[in-house]
């Protein structure tokens, strides 16, 4: 039986266990040999310092099972800013003023991927949106393919229907645009385009984000991302109830 805590980790060792998951999701999981002899290495980049470091604990094992990255922009380094800053231009998001907040490196443990921490997740961000007056919440999604033909077949499905306003468009930064993206590729069965993406992508469509422009290429990662942004003020009804509690 499960016990799990949700929480904003405080002490070295809660946000050491996030690093480690993070290694373990996004250096490990296509390489599951090389886990036990790197169980104590830690995926780290120069803005975790100024981030908050959601965690879902499995406390009857004394694990980090779930965590996400949360960036309010007031506590951003002026010299860094944000992590989306590296790959894509975000002047029309950062006018929005206060009250935005990034989200980045979510991660599950491949053993708890049933719903639950994910949920437990969704949780703890809206008490953080909540305790912070947050207003935006932005960040990239990654996809789990790169071939030409598949990313420009989803960039069509979302533009046409899940698309910001130009007022918000986001663009890559010239050295990481993909470059072999078409934007003009036909879709003749958006269902099944829909049934074809990862879970949390359609998590993400379910709630209502827009997608606010054109594709990057992540090196950190190797994959292809596009930038989101969630407005709270337009969330579904059953997200605010259910999370929000309003």
């Amino acid at each position: 039986m499960f016990d799990f805590e949700i929480k904003i980790a405080k002490t070295a060792e809660e946000k050491n266990g996030a690093l480690r998951l993070r290694f373990d999701v996004f250096k490990n999981q296509d390489n599951p040999a090389s886990m036990a002899v790197s169980a104590k290495e830690s995926e780290t980049d120069a803005y975790d310092q100024f981030c908050d470091h959601l965690i879902v604990v499995d406390k009857t094992k004394n694990l980090v099972v779930g965590t996400y990255r949360l960036l309010l922009g007031s506590k951003t380094n002026p010299k860094i800013g944000f992590y989306s800053e590296k790959m894509f231009d975000i002047a029309n998001i950062k006018a929005l003023g206060h009250g935005i907040l990034e989200l980045s490196r979510s991660c599950v443990h491949k053993d708890y991927r049933e719903g639950i921490v994910i949920n437990l997740l969704w949780s703890g961000i809206a008490k953080y949106i909540k305790d912070n007056s947050a207003k935006y919440l932005f960040g990239s999604v990654r996809l789990n393919t790169t071939q030409p033909q598949q990313v420009s077949n989803f960039f069509s499905f979302v533009k046409n229907k899940y698309y910001s306003c130009d007022a918000l468009r986001v663009y890559p930064h010239k050295e990481y645009a993909f470059k072999e993206l078409s934007g003009d590729t036909p879709l003749d069965d958006y269902k099944e385009t829909f049934r074809s993406l990862p879970p949390l992508v359609k998590g993400y469509l379910r709630l209502g984000v827009k997608f606010c422009g054109p594709p990057a290429w992540n090196p950190d990662f190797g994959s292809v991302v596009f930038f989101i942004l969630f407005d709270i003020e337009h969330a579904p009804d059953t997200y605010k109830r259910h999370f929000l509690g309003v």
